[in-house]
């Protein structure tokens, strides 16, 4: 590869020739204030509610004019950075931080904001992650406007043809402003193709790219590059036969020739996610995670009408497909900011989705009916309950379930009451008790991620034991097995929504056990089609069956082709801030509580205990 061409990963699809410009960092601290408030609070508060008051203004005109061009999905974006600014608690956080830690109004908009970021950044879930864009960008914003300085970006762009924006993160301001300057795509360093910003990047038609670093670019502003997201790289100074690519528009994926042998849905976790979607070959929505409705309120649970329109524009894009909306499951890496769960030792076995229905039946009751309301009419509702561990549970939100349907009935709210139920299976109990929910459900659908966790009782994100979540098991393969037959003996849909659905080796298992219905994120479909195009439902049967008789995982990671796991060298992991390998047993353990230390020839080592260190003090440097 040429040193003019930096690798890259697609996060808007296309291709453009332009000039880059690059945007300046943000500064990490507050801008606009020399630290702590000298005494006047009641003036930095009022100078935060006259800028945020603006901020709104600015973005409800925004709002307009992405309306008068017929994209409500992406003016629904700015509206909810406009709830945000509005929300009470934010307000209400920001003056306590003025008043009481005498912040300056810069000061506090960015620890407010920011630690809101922090906990939407936690989500194990990677689109509601991304969510923590948004409130990074609110802070940008405010502080910006706080201090004066709003003209980065136009500067940027001003005198600078075909301008490609280069940043450490596409946030959704940066998009609306730089389309509004002419700008033409984006080269960032941080963030997915599920972000606000790149959704609307992606409605826009404006191709981005996230690379590594962007200290390759630094010598390269305002030169010539080749943006290809198609291909997912950067090209400074392209060559004639470079740029060919641009005017050669790419070949539309073609679709199967034969049926597949099993079914495609998409999972998602906005509605947002469906824009532009291509329905070919994909049956509806196999799931739409309700959690960042909940996740994004700060003070609150949303309220119905505010439920109503998120869960409308959803039945709007599904069209007459059929739709499987899972209710609320908060708690464990799902948190919210407004609520305390209590204590618990671990709280993926604590308070979470239904369990929290016993304390505050209110939240599903209120989401049932904003879901029933949506889907009056000819909409094709399959309502779906996650974590619930026996047919006991059912049964409870079934009461809950009667409590908001009487409701709607009494206030004389037309609501959808002809719709099917299911449940998630996601604990062992609930697949050992799937005989007795095949009986009172009309459907299900398997939730893997969890389902794993809890059958082999690990957590796959601790570094130490995640090579032993293991779904290509034959012991996990086994009870998939058991619940498909279950299934198709009972005549009800089963389907698989975890992660494992969109895994290229494991999808034709899957679809050999039984379970022909898969759901997987939008990006994936079309990889996942091109694969089950090339197999036959005989052949996933045949390898189902060489899986299941396999005498342990190594037997069929070699069927499936996939790579042997030994135990990573400490060298080539991968670690995040704060974490190190004993350099003696290769466990991950954290520096910031390491009790066992070592300095030698000016690095640190770190040691899971007093033996390993002591170990490695008589062994030297050479282990």
């Amino acid at each position: 590869m040429s040193d003019r061409t930096i690798q890259g990963e697609t996060i808007s699809p296309g291709r453009v020739v332009g000039n880059i410009c690059i945007l300046p960092a943000a500064p990490s601290g507050a801008t606009g204030s020399a630290g702590v408030t000298s005494g006047e609070p009641a003036e930095e508060a009022r100078r935060f509610r006259r800028e945020a008051d603006a901020l709104v203004e600015e973005l409800r005109e925004a709002v307009s004019r992405l309306e008068e061009e017929s994209m409500s999905a992406e003016a629904d974006i700015i509206r909810a950075h406009v709830a945000m600014l509005q929300d009470p608690e934010f307000h209400r956080r920001v003056h306590t931080c003025i008043e009481e830690a005498r912040h300056a109004a810069e000061q506090a908009v960015e620890h407010v904001l920011m630690e809101m970021a922090d906990l939407m950044a936690s989500a194990e879930d990677e689109a509601l992650a991304e969510r923590a864009t948004d409130f990074r960008d609110l802070a940008g914003q405010l502080k910006a406007r706080l201090a004066g300085d709003e003209g980065d970006l136009d500067g940027c762009i001003r005198g600078v043809d075909d301008a490609i924006q280069v940043a450490e993160e596409l946030r959704a301001s940066m998009v609306l402003k730089a389309r509004a300057a002419g700008a033409r795509g984006f080269i960032v360093t941080r963030g997915t193709g599920l972000s606000h910003g790149a959704i609307l990047a992606k409605s826009f038609g404006l191709p981005a790219i996230r690379i590594r670093s962007l200290d390759p670019l630094q010598a390269a502003s305002r030169r010539p590059v080749l943006l290809d997201a198609d291909a997912g790289k950067v090209v400074i100074e392209p060559d004639a036969t470079e740029l060919q690519v641009v005017s050669t528009e790419p070949e539309p994926p073609r679709g199967p020739d034969k049926p597949l042998p099993g079914r495609l849905w998409l999972s998602i976790v906005d509605p947002a996610q469906l824009d532009g979607v291509d329905w070919t070959g994909i049956e509806g929505v196999g799931l739409y995670r309700t959690e960042i409705l909940f996740m994004q309120h700060s003070h609150d649970f949303p309220g119905e009408d505010e439920q109503l329109r998120a869960y409308g524009r959803l039945f709007d894009a599904a069209g007459d497909r059929p739709v499987v909306i899972r209710t609320a499951d908060l708690g464990a890496d799902k948190p919210v900011a407004h609520m305390s769960f209590g204590p618990q030792q671990n709280p993926y076995l604590g308070l979470r989705a239904h369990r929290i229905f016993r304390f505050h039946p209110e939240i599903l009751v209120t989401q049932v009916r904003a879901i029933l309301r949506a889907a009056a009419g000819a909409r094709r509702l399959r309502l779906m309950f996650p974590m619930l561990e026996t047919v006991d549970q059912w049964r409870f939100v079934q009461q809950l379930v009667g409590q908001a349907t009487e409701g709607l009935r009494a206030d004389g709210i037309e609501y959808q009451s002809k719709f099917e139920q299911g449940v998630l299976i996601e604990t062992p109990s609930a697949a050992w008790s799937f005989d007795e929910f095949l009986k009172v459900i009309d459907f299900a659908s398997v939730g893997t991620n969890d389902l794993v966790q809890y059958f082999f009782a690990v957590e796959r994100d601790t570094a130490n034991v995640a090579d032993l979540y293991q779904p290509e098991h034959p012991a996990l393969l086994r009870l998939l097995k058991s619940l498909a037959d279950q299934a198709l003996q009972a005549g009800k849909p089963l389907s698989i929504c975890g992660e494992v659905a969109a895994d290229s080796h494991l999808a034709p298992v899957l679809i050999g056990l039984g379970i022909e219905d898969l759901s997987v994120a939008p990006p994936q479909v079309l990889h996942l089609r091109q694969l089950l195009a090339a197999v036959t439902g005989d052949e996933c049967r045949r390898l189902a069956d060489d899986c299941l008789a396999a005498a342990g995982i190594e037997d069929v990671r070699r069927l499936l082709g996939m790579p042997l796991r030994p135990k990573a060298e400490p060298a080539a992991q991968a670690l995040p801030e704060g974490h190190a390998v004993d350099p003696v047993c290769g466990m991950i353990v954290h520096t910031a509580d390491a009790h066992f230390t070592l300095e030698r020839d000016g690095q640190r080592y770190f040691f899971c205990s007093g033996r390993c260190m002591r170990r490695f003090r008589r062994a030297g440097l050479d282990l």
